[in-house]
């Protein structure tokens, strides 16, 4: 089937389309006396069902939509199920279609904004206004900044307090907190004129300021051709518009059931009054002790207080008295919780009993030595209630306080072989990788970002270049080639960028990687076309999603498992929400150009719902405890219970004080001049409640096990919940001592078994120990099982070869011996012969110092200027990682290029002559050959010849270190042989010097190290170095020293690697 630009049909993958096929209707479930009441209730009567965790309050909300459908005969759209999100829409109305098995005319369950936007749409109709639009949190933080960004810029806007500089109101925190004072100034009808009065009646200078800013912000969204609205304005039209003509299928409605009343805020309880008013019964469900949006200004004791919310004095409100999902252990460490949180104007619920099944080990405590570690215990006890209980992993789920926190642990357990998934919506669009690779490339070609060297590298390395740092390397390197042998002198960076932007530039480089890199141009080039011809951003991401043929490869990735399928599926989820947002923007904004959603979505810092498919399948989700609202898992573990993380006891709100504006607005002694808020230590007392609502909420969520995590080391300490749990419930458990339960796990175990010393076995016990482990690997080897074949096994293979490097039985043959190399090899022959057959990494450091001996080899003028002019001309050849250390070496240069100034002008003025720059020589020593060049040759005003070796590092200041150091030595050697050419008649030997030229000595620029003229015997001793050296570099064998330190490291890596033990050698 062919895919027309513009749509994502090919990209779905396992786990993102969902069953359409008929179902009938299912069973329903037994209900318990507390339940069966709430059924039996009157049609018209509106009620509060508050239940404890566990107690069935979907259950029952569920029987009693299919009490109302299935057996008193109303019709579907004679109720609606409201919920505070849409993943909890999204799983009650499919438990809702599978117990009605009825066609209904649309999804039952509904989120809160749904109903209020066809309120208002339908109002809007009718009025003949223009179709409403509902502005996001990302577009409203979007307009809020670039407002607040102008002001700034301009010198202008409200008159902020001191406290709230221009530095503060640049962060998103800032904008988050106006946001949030804006929406609950709307929610409660505060007009900015109130604002302000408030705000000087109660000493809030910052309302004051944002009344201001509130005023210039409607003036500006009124402005737009839309009619937008934010959620709390939708909120309080709707709330209106329920006063006049709702429309045939609103206007039926006879029943409003709300889901997780705790989790709405007052907006919500305003619409749910204008139902009322209209006759239509409303029927409530929620806990309070499991509120988990008070932060944002949730009506946490909505369902104490809703009788008096509703204005209905009659309204009964019914306990439900069972906690089936859990058994009486866990249901003790819930109540623990709960039995410490104020009652929210309810409290009875904390009578529920235990009436699910008791479990072994409901409680368990971690306490891990480092992250890692805490994270690999969860994943052991993971991987045991799978393997060994049988128990699926989307029946477990981790619990984070926070959503930074989300992303690592779901890629540590991804790492330890446990699958994950996390919500959609958790991140902002451009913090995912996928897609905000995939918008970079269509950014590039649209023009609206420059391709910089930078730029450029990211495209490469990024998933849509397909290159590593290596291939990379080895195309600047060909480019590089190029340019040379063409009589040119660019750098690599500017080389890969032109070719980048002309196509077919690759087409000389005959190698994958230049057939490779010629791919990306062309997708640059036609998405650049394409853009020209006014082609949408659906199009043009769809040129480059299709072109890079990545839909195949993470479309088979994420059919795996372990961390490559656990990157491809949150890879390919982050492309079906960029096509989702793509979409979604061509259909509100039709006449917008690419580059305008490039620019939203690249200043979005607010996550965006989303309804694009995400996978899940059989994972383990990792989320808050605003995300768990609503679910059940059979273990859950709740990771990061540190010391000040949970609980988080800041106070909330604390620069524009939203909270202190719901209670002003709420209280009757506003008027009077009382109070705005509660002080400093009633308000952490709320905080605290909070904190404890989210863990509540959490450990409530197992039925089989909850899992308690923290790290305790002398840097951190765990969090005090944990003296929450109950005495003698919780067992603590050492990782550390844990069977695997992994197959690279016991591949390791395997292998250790191979050669562990048994000292106290009898030989043929260990013979049968170590029969059983190698049968064992070589059934995992069979299954290819990465570690398991012995041929991947480091330091157990057989050496390539045996020989030496030069074979000296052969008379004719001579060793290359380097001059600067001598020593290394004197020191570790290993790390000699690592570097010759490998090569050494050029840092910017070795670069730096290339151009400024070639700046000395080739001045003709001392001068500061000139020198440094010379080294400007090669800058570009040098590659730095950002501008700040490109910088930082330019400074270096300076002060190495003031230096070389100094001496050269020292040397002119003191009447000495060059007699060789870059002077070549070869002599033969024994075996070896010794080969090399001088930095300079010089004649001093005696007649004596010295030579000098240019140093741009540390200077050598350890006169015995100098006296023997053997590079220059080599050099006195090779004009003791007389192989240097252009020497003056009558010259005599004036020794050897190193030139520093990094730092200064007795108030020079430079200094030197110098080496006096060596004689026969100190002669003869070096050419006993030589040839015994160049024996040792031509042998088979070489020998290294591992100088570990206190901390367990030293020496290089690639060295290191080389001396230590393998684990299975």
């Amino acid at each position: 089937m062919s895919v027309p630009p513009g749509t994502v049909l090919s990209v779905a993958i396992r786990g993102f389309e969902r069953a359409s096929a008929p179902v009938a209707g299912t069973a329903g479930v037994d209900l318990d006396p507390s339940q069966r009441v709430v059924i039996d209730t009157a049609d018209d009567e509106s009620a509060a069902v508050i239940g404890a965790p566990g107690t069935g309050k979907t259950a029952t909300l569920i029987e009693l939509v299919a009490d109302r459908v299935l057996q008193r005969g109303w019709n579907p759209d004679e109720l609606v199920v409201l919920t505070p999100n849409r993943a909890s829409a999204t799983r009650l109305r499919d438990s809702l279609a599978l117990r009605l098995g009825v066609a209904t005319n649309g999804p039952i369950a509904r989120t809160t904004n749904s109903v209020a936007f066809e309120l208002v749409q339908h109002a809007a109709q009718i009025a003949g206004a223009d179709r409403p639009k509902l502005l996001t949190g990302g577009d409203q933080d979007q307009i809020v900044k670039e407002i607040l960004q102008g002001h700034i810029d301009d010198g202008t806007g409200p008159a902020w307090p001191d406290i709230l500089a221009p530095e503060v109101r640049q962060l998103g925190g800032f904008r988050t907190e106006l946001r949030e004072l804006m929406m609950r100034a709307t929610e409660f009808g505060v007009s900015p004129q109130r604002l302000r009065e408030l705000g000087a009646l109660h000493d809030h200078a910052e309302w004051v300021a944002a009344a201001d800013f509130i005023d210039e912000y409607l003036g500006i969204v009124g402005s737009m051709a839309e009619n937008a609205l934010d959620a709390a304005e939708l909120m309080a039209f709707a709330t209106a518009a329920l006063e006049g003509d709702i429309g045939d299928k609103l206007g039926r409605l006879k029943l409003v059931i709300v889901d997780d009343l705790q989790e709405t805020t007052e907006a919500t309880i305003g619409l749910l009054r204008a139902f009322v008013a209209r006759g239509v019964a409303v029927v409530a469900f929620g806990d309070p002790d499991v509120a988990t949006n008070a932060f944002r200004s949730g009506e946490r004791d909505a369902l104490g207080t809703l009788s008096t919310r509703l204005g209905l004095p009659g309204l009964r409100t019914f306990i439900l008295s069972t906690a089936h999902r859990q058994g009486p252990e866990l249901r003790a460490l819930t109540s623990a919780v709960t039995d410490r949180i104020g009652t929210a104007a309810a409290g009875r619920q904390h009578a529920a009993v235990a009436g699910g099944v008791a479990s072994d080990q409901p409680v368990v405590t971690v306490s891990a030595a480092t992250p890692a570690r805490e994270v690999a215990a969860i994943a052991r006890l993971f991987r045991q209630h799978h393997l060994l209980g049988g128990v699926s992993f989307s029946r477990m789920a981790v619990v984070v306080r926070t959503g930074s926190l989300i992303r690592p642990v779901s890629r540590a357990l991804a790492l330890a072989e446990v699958p994950t998934h996390t919500l959609a919506g958790a991140t902002a669009l451009r913090d995912d990788h996928a897609a905000r690779a995939l918008v970079t490339v269509v950014d590039v070609a649209l023009g609206r970002t420059e391709l910089t060297p930078p730029v450029a590298t990211e495209i490469m390395l990024g998933p849509f270049g397909g290159f590593d740092r290596l291939a990379l390397r080895r195309l600047r390197v060909a480019l590089r080639a190029e340019e040379l042998a063409g009589g040119g002198n660019r750098g690599s960076d500017e080389l890969l960028v032109e070719a980048l932007g002309a196509p077919g530039r690759f087409a000389t480089i005959d190698h994958r990687i230049g057939r490779n890199a010629d791919r990306i141009a062309q997708t640059l080039t036609a998405t650049r076309e394409l853009a020209q011809t006014d082609g949408s951003i659906e199009q043009l991401l769809w040129l480059v999603w299709e072109r890079s043929g990545l839909a195949k490869v993470w479309f088979e990735q994420a059919l795996g498992t372990g961390l490559t399928a656990a990157d491809a599926n949150r890879n390919l989820d982050g492309v079906m929400a960029l096509f989702t947002a793509a979409r979604r923007f061509a259909e509100r904004r039709p006449n917008d150009s690419a580059r305008l959603f490039i620019d939203d979505l690249l200043g979005a810092e607010v996550p965006e719902d989303t309804l694009a498919p995400q996978t899940s399948g059989e994972s383990v989700l990792v989320t808050t405890p605003s995300g768990a609202v609503g679910m059940e898992f059979d273990v859950v573990a709740v990771a990061g219970l540190q010391e000040g993380v949970w609980p988080n006891l800041r106070i909330r709100g604390s620069l524009l004080y939203p909270q202190a504006l719901v209670e002003a607005s709420k209280s009757t002694l506003a008027a009077a001049g009382g109070d705005a808020g509660a002080d400093a230590v009633d308000q952490r007392k709320q905080v605290l409640g909070d904190e404890l609502r989210m863990f509540a909420l959490a450990v409530s969520r197992a039925s089989t096990q909850v899992i308690l995590t923290a790290v305790a080391n002398e840097d951190e300490a765990a969090s005090v919940l944990f003296g929450l749990v109950p005495a003698g419930l919780a067992e603590a458990l050492d990782p550390t001592e844990w069977h695997p339960l992994s197959l690279r796990g016991v591949t390791g175990r395997l292998r250790r078994e191979l050669v562990r010393p048994r000292p106290d076995a009898s030989a043929l016990f260990a013979a049968a120990d170590r029969a059983d482990a190698a049968a064992s690997l070589a059934r995992l080897a069979r299954e290819s099982v990465p570690g398991a074949d012995p041929a991947e096994w480091h330091g157990v293979l057989q050496p390539s070869t045996t020989g030496p490097l030069h074979d000296l039985d052969d008379p004719d043959v001579v060793v290359g011996v380097s001059p600067s190399k001598l020593e290394a090899f004197e020191e570790s022959p290993l790390n000699w012969f690592i570097d010759v057959m490998s090569g050494t990494q050029t840092s910017t450091a070795m670069g730096l110092g290339t151009i400024v001996h070639w700046a000395m080899e080739t001045a003709t003028d001392p001068s500061l200027d000139a020198l440094w002019e010379a080294v400007q001309s090669r800058w570009s050849e040098l590659l730095f990682e950002s501008p700040w250390l490109a910088e930082k070496q330019k400074r270096a240069a300076r002060v190495l290029t003031a230096g070389l100034s100094e001496y050269l002008h020292d040397f002119h003025s003191a009447g000495r002559k060059l007699v060789a720059p870059e002077a070549a020589f070869s002599v033969l020593v024994g075996r070896g050959k010794l080969n090399g060049k001088i930095d300079r040759v010089e004649q001093h005003e005696d007649g004596s010849i010295v030579i000098v070796d240019l140093k741009t590092g540390r200077a050598e200041t350890n006169q015995t270190k100098i006296d023997t150091n053997a590079q220059l030595g080599a050099y006195q050697l090779a004009y003791d042989h007389g192989v240097l050419e252009q020497l003056p008649d009558g010259h005599q030997p004036g020794g050897a010097k190193l030139l520093y030229v990094a730092s200064g000595k007795g108030g020079k620029l430079y200094r030197e190290a110098v080496q006096g003229p060596l004689v026969g015997p100190e002669l003869d001793e070096l050419r006993a170095r030589i040839e015994l050296a160049a024996i040792g570099m031509a042998a088979a064998e070489f020998a290294g020293v591992l100088n570990l330190d206190s901390y367990g490291s030293g020496n290089d890596p690639k060295y290191r690697i080389h001396l230590v033990k393998a684990v299975s050698a």
